[in-house]
């Protein structure tokens, strides 16, 4: 069984992978190499952090922190930016709508800045990182998602 953290991971990828799907279904967890040759837009949800918050009667409260990486590859001579504009638009409504219940969570914060990285490879390249943070619970004995 996986825990808390890895289940909450895979509820935001399967939530930004639900039809329609960003990036045309390239929606990944913890990947290594976010954008392969050849593909024009993807993206990457990460664990960064988890931190207990507050323990209560045999369950304890954590605050797990993703990153939600948008990426998109330009035209030569173009904005980078432009390229991931469209696909972090709708990375931010879907997380905006989000329902924490049914990500087996409590709240879900997305009250960040969005950091932008720039690179040119074969091509400019642009990804744009939303921070979200996921209040869940565990029992206080195991990392187990809490039922």
């Amino acid at each position: 069984m996986s825990t808390a953290f890895r289940s909450v991971l895979a509820a935001v990828v399967g939530a930004l992978s639900a039809a329609p799907a960003l990036a045309e279904g390239r929606v990944y967890a913890n990947r290594l190499q976010p954008l392969p040759a050849g593909r024009a837009s993807a993206v990457v949800v990460r664990l960064e952090q988890s931190g207990p918050r507050e323990a209560v009667l045999g369950a304890l409260d954590w605050s797990t922190q993703l990153a939600v990486e948008c990426y998109a590859r330009g035209q030569i001579g173009s904005d980078p930016a432009e390229a991931v504009d469209a696909l972090l638009q709708d990375a931010w409504q879907r997380l905006r709508l989000l329902d924490a219940a049914q990500l087996g969570a409590m709240a879900i914060e997305s009250e960040s800045p969005i950091e932008w990285l720039f690179d040119e490879l074969d091509t400019p390249l642009a990804c744009a990182v939303i921070r979200v943070t996921v209040l869940h619970r565990t029992p206080a004995a195991s990392l187990q998602p809490w039922n």
